[in-house]
């Protein structure tokens, strides 16, 4: 599945730049199952995980210290 239709149907409260964000610099983002044509696609549960375990900073705030 690729990043678009993740953001769209499986992963709520992500936006699809996120998902694009993570996939540059996140090293724990998933590795990609395949591609297609020049989209890689991703594994539904992958994400989903991902998505449970991703840091997030605390709510009210934007210092990244």
């Amino acid at each position: 599945m690729g990043l678009r239709q993740a953001a769209e149907h499986h992963l709520p409260g992500i936006t699809l730049a996120a998902l694009r964000f993570a996939r540059a610099n996140d090293p724990t983002f998933p590795t990609p199952a395949a591609k297609r044509g020049t989209e890689l696609l991703y594994s539904v549960h992958d994400l989903q995980r991902w998505g449970r375990n991703r840091p997030r900073a605390p709510t009210g705030t934007t210092d990244l210290d």
